[in-house]
């Protein structure tokens, strides 16, 4: 594993929550446990909070086009406006007798201009975009790779926030995990420990204030199909 461009937490946030008084040894434990606590809140919110491209180089990625009036997307912070950021390909194809033949031609078209960003007001409300929609009604033609778009993915970087793009909650979470992680080290691996006559529980799944963190940031995609 290694480090991403945007840490969510640094070690003195670590020795600032857990114990000043660490060894070298603690630390190099701790660095190793911080891009693992953040990998895996990556996995379980589902998206990183990372920004691929600037305004001055945006990034580019390839979609599958599903037939459908919308077409998600990664998490968008702003679309490329220039000619040619979202492009749509497609194959010609010719119907010969009742069966589909498929022509080695293929047909690009800039519809940059055609498409919209949605949820609406969505950097109001401090989310990204998910999804574009096209203004003149036209649908995302279904193919493997056939859109282009490019523009600055991942998470709008919002002020006062510790790390540039990094909400301080995730911020915050990240520590927890990184702290339930180092302290999974004293229970040697057991459920339960006993210290000083004291039955002392551990627990190995996330702090609830973690899961609820995470939750928060969880995007529910309900997707519905017309039954005609």
């Amino acid at each position: 594993m290694t480090w991403t461009a945007t840490p969510y937490c640094q070690r003195a946030d670590i020795v600032l929550a857990l114990d000043p008084n660490l060894t070298s040894t603690d630390f190099t434990f701790i660095d190793q446990l911080i891009p693992l606590a953040q990998a895996d809140l990556d996995r379980e919110i589902g998206y990183a909070f990372q920004q691929d491209g600037t305004a001055n180089s945006p990034a580019t990625r390839l979609y599958d086009g599903t037939g459908d009036n919308w077409l998600w997307i990664d998490d968008l912070v702003a679309v490329d406006t220039q000619p040619g950021a979202i492009i749509e390909t497609y194959q010609n194809i010719s119907l010969v007798n009742g069966v589909i033949w498929q022509l080695g031609s293929t047909t690009t078209i800039d519809i940059t201009a055609d498409c919209i960003l949605k949820p609406n007001n969505y950097l109001a409300l401090g989310v990204p975009a998910h999804k574009l929609v096209r203004k003149s009604g036209l649908w995302f033609q279904a193919g493997t790779q056939n859109y282009q778009v490019k523009g600055i993915f991942g998470e709008p970087i919002q002020a006062g926030q510790q790390y540039p793009g990094v909400p301080n909650d995730i911020t915050r979470a990240c520590t927890r995990l990184v702290i339930h992680y180092f302290k999974m080290r004293d229970t040697n691996y057991a459920d339960t420990l006993a210290a000083q006559g004291v039955r002392e529980k551990y627990t190995k799944s996330w702090p609830a204030d973690v899961k609820a963190v995470v939750a928060n940031y969880q995007h529910t995609r309900f997707l519905a199909r017309s039954m005609g």
